[in-house]
């Protein structure tokens, strides 16, 4: 199945989607940590985390509940968020008026 982002006709629609569909699905579960928690802390709770998505008694019970298990790592997230910040003025103004 095609994602969305594959349909669009321009740069400014492609940016539009990765910032308002793609990526803000990506971490719609987001877990987070505040500002200075250290790295080695934060290592613990990802790998941790990845374990539980692939434990065989998790899996089951997220199939028998009808959850779709497809975890974006914590590295990933991180590199979502901080993309956001990133995200040029003119991409975040047009989002701006299409929201309202």
């Amino acid at each position: 199945m095609p994602l969305a982002i594959s349909f669009a006709k321009s740069e400014v629609g492609r940016k539009l989607i990765q910032v308002a569909l793609h990526d803000v699905g990506a971490i719609t579960y987001l877990y987070s940590f505040p500002p200075g928690t250290p790295k080695d802390r934060v290592q613990v709770f990802r790998q941790a985390f990845q374990a539980t998505l692939k434990d065989p008694e998790f899996v089951a019970e997220a199939k028998k509940g009808n959850f779709e298990l497809d975890p974006v790592s914590g590295e990933g997230l991180e590199k979502i968020v901080h993309g956001f910040f990133k995200t040029d003025a003119a991409t975040v103004n047009r989002l701006r008026e299409l929201l309202k």
